[in-house]
C-alpha cells in the first residue's frame, strides 16, 4: 500500500476538525490590478505596419546625426524631439510641401531655407517620434466655425502616447509648447474639458526655448489655443479606407466644408474614448497550470465528500494553489516580446510559454509588451495574495 494511499485513508477515518481547516486554509486573492480588455481602435490608426523600413530607418539616422539625446526619460525625450523640429525653419502658413514629400525631405528642404505651415511641423514630429518607437498622431484642431470661418480657421499639431503616463499628450511643434494643469500633462481633450470647468486660466502653457531649452510660461499662446477647441480630427484607416476621424467638442455639428474647400470622407463622433483610447498595453490571462488543475480535482476524488458539511471541512485540501501559465494579448504596434516579473525578478519563458508559483504572502506580477525599438509600454500590474 503506497503513502499517497494510506494519507488520504488517514484523511477519511480521522478527518480534520474545523479549527484545524481554518487555520490552514489558504485563499487566493487578487488585491489590486490595472488588468483589463483592450481596445484595438490603435489598428485604425494611420500608422506604418513597419518601423525599421529605410524611410523610418533613414530619418532616425538623421535626427541623430543632428541630435544627441541625452537622457531616456520618455517625456524628456518627447520634449527634446519637439525642440529639435521648432527650430528647423520659420513658420509660413502659405507655404505647403507636396502632399507626397517625405518628412525627411522637408527637413532637409528647411536646411535651405524652405519654410512651411503648422501642418508639416505636426508632421515631421509625428513621423519622428514613429521613428524612435512611439505611437504618435498628427491632430488637427478646428474653431467652431470651420465651415465658413474664413481663413485661419484650423491649427494642426501632434498628440502622442505616453507609455509612462498611460495617456495621450499634447505637443505644439510649431510653438514649441506642451500643456499642464496641477503637474499632469494634457491632451486635447483634457484642455477642452478643463475649459468646461472653468479652469483654463490656469493650465500652464510651457514654452520650451529652442536655443537654451529653458522653459517659460506662455499666457498668449492660452488665448490663441481657445479659438481651436470647436473639433479635433485625426486620420485613419479601415479596411484600405482612408478617413478623417473627428471628435466633436463644443459644437455637436457635424460639417462638409472647411474654410469653405470642400472636406469629404469625414466621419464625427462625441464619444471621447473612441478617440482616446489605450495603446501597448498588455491583457494578462491568468490560468492555472494543467498540473494543478488535476491536483485540485484528483484530491477531491480521493475524499469521501458526500455532504456541504464535508465539502466545507475538507476545502483546504483541494483548494487550488497559485501555480499559474500566463497568457498575454497585447495593442502594441511594431511588437517584439513581453518581459515579465514577479517580486521584481524576471520570469523567463519555457518553450514561449510562462508559468509561476507564488509563495504565501503578497505577490506582484508585472507583465510589459515592448517593441521592436525597444519602446517599453505600460505596464501591467497584477498583486495577489496567498495566505
Amino acid at each position: 500500500m503506497n503513502n499517497t494511499y494510506i494519507f488520504f485513508l488517514l484523511l477519511i477515518v480521522f478527518p480534520f476538525s474545523n479549527s484545524y481547516s481554518q487555520t490552514s486554509y489558504k485563499k487566493i486573492e487578487v488585491i489590486e490590478s490595472n488588468n483589463t480588455i483592450l481596445q484595438n481602435n490603435y489598428q485604425r490608426l494611420n500608422i506604418p505596419n513597419y518601423i525599421d523600413s529605410n524611410k523610418y530607418e533613414d530619418l532616425r539616422k538623421y535626427i541623430l546625426e543632428d541630435l544627441t539625446i541625452n537622457t531616456t526619460d520618455e517625456t524628456e525625450i518627447f520634449f527634446t524631439l519637439m525642440q529639435y523640429v521648432s527650430k528647423q525653419w520659420p513658420h509660413d502658413g502659405w507655404h505647403a510641401a507636396p502632399d507626397d514629400m517625405t518628412s525627411l525631405e522637408i527637413l532637409k528642404n528647411a536646411k535651405n531655407g524652405e519654410r512651411y505651415r503648422c501642418v508639416e511641423y505636426g508632421k515631421v514630429l509625428n513621423d519622428i517620434l514613429i521613428s524612435f518607437g512611439y505611437v504618435a498622431r498628427t491632430v488637427g484642431i478646428k474653431n467652431i466655425e470651420a465651415a465658413y470661418g474664413g481663413a485661419g480657421m484650423g491649427h494642426v499639431a501632434t498628440e502622442v502616447w505616453s507609455n509612462k503616463l498611460n495617456k495621450w499628450i499634447f505637443l505644439d511643434p510649431q510653438f514649441n509648447i506642451y500643456a499642464k494643469f496641477r503637474d499632469e500633462l494634457l491632451n486635447i481633450y483634457d484642455i477642452y474639458e478643463l475649459s468646461t470647468l472653468n479652469q483654463f486660466n490656469n493650465i500652464k502653457f510651457t514654452h520650451i526655448d529652442s536655443e537654451t531649452g529653458n522653459t517659460t510660461l506662455d499666457k498668449e499662446y492660452g488665448d490663441f489655443l481657445k479659438n481651436y477647441l470647436g473639433y479635433i480630427d485625426i486620420q485613419q484607416v479601415d479596411e484600405g479606407v482612408d478617413y478623417s476621424f473627428i471628435l466633436k467638442m463644443q459644437v455637436r455639428n457635424n460639417f462638409l466644408t472647411f474654410q469653405a474647400f470642400p472636406s469629404g470622407k469625414s466621419i464625427f463622433t462625441e464619444k471621447k474614448d473612441d478617440f482616446y483610447f489605450g495603446v501597448n498595453q498588455v491583457m494578462v490571462i491568468l490560468n492555472f497550470t494543467e498540473e494543478e488543475y488535476e491536483r485540485s480535482q484528483r484530491v477531491y476524488d480521493s475524499l469521501n465528500i458526500e455532504t456541504v458539511e464535508d465539502f466545507d471541512r475538507d476545502m483546504p485540501f483541494f483548494a487550488a494553489k497559485p501555480n499559474f501559465e500566463l497568457g498575454f494579448l497585447n495593442n502594441m504596434p511594431w511588437f517584439s516580446k513581453y518581459e515579465v516579473f514577479i517580486n521584481g525578478k524576471e520570469v523567463k519563458s519555457e518553450d514561449s510559454r510562462y508559468f509561476v508559483s507564488l509563495d504565501e504572502g503578497i505577490s506582484e506580477l508585472k507583465v510589459i509588451a515592448i517593441n521592436i525599438a525597444g519602446v517599453r509600454g505600460v505596464p501591467t500590474i497584477i498583486k495577489i495574495r496567498y495566505e
